[in-house]
């Protein structure tokens, strides 16, 4: 599940590479584009693997889209990261 997070974090920032990013200057536009990729990648991982996954500290910097640390919901409502989710799935700690 933790591969595939990771996955759809490079598959955003291949898009994010597409959209014109300048920092405070980005127009309205691209920023709601920049948050429908997120919304889609979220939305495809749900459906995937049953977890929700957002990122409440995304931000844009500069010239670039930082996602920030992930925040998982696992089906049990516990709200974890994503070294949290490698050791549950590697070692099965609850």
């Amino acid at each position: 599940m933790y591969e595939r997070i990771y996955k759809g974090e490079n598959e955003m920032q291949a898009e994010f590479r597409k959209i014109p990013v300048n920092g405070k200057r980005t127009s309205v536009a691209d920023q709601k584009r920049i948050r429908k990729v997120i919304s889609d990648n979220a939305y495809r991982i749900a459906q995937e693997c049953k977890v929700l996954v957002g990122y409440p500290r995304m931000r844009i910097e500069g010239t670039k889209v930082n996602l920030g640390a992930a925040s998982i919901m696992l089906p049990d409502c516990r709200l974890i990261d994503i070294e949290e989710l490698k050791k549950i799935e590697r070692g099965g700690v609850k």
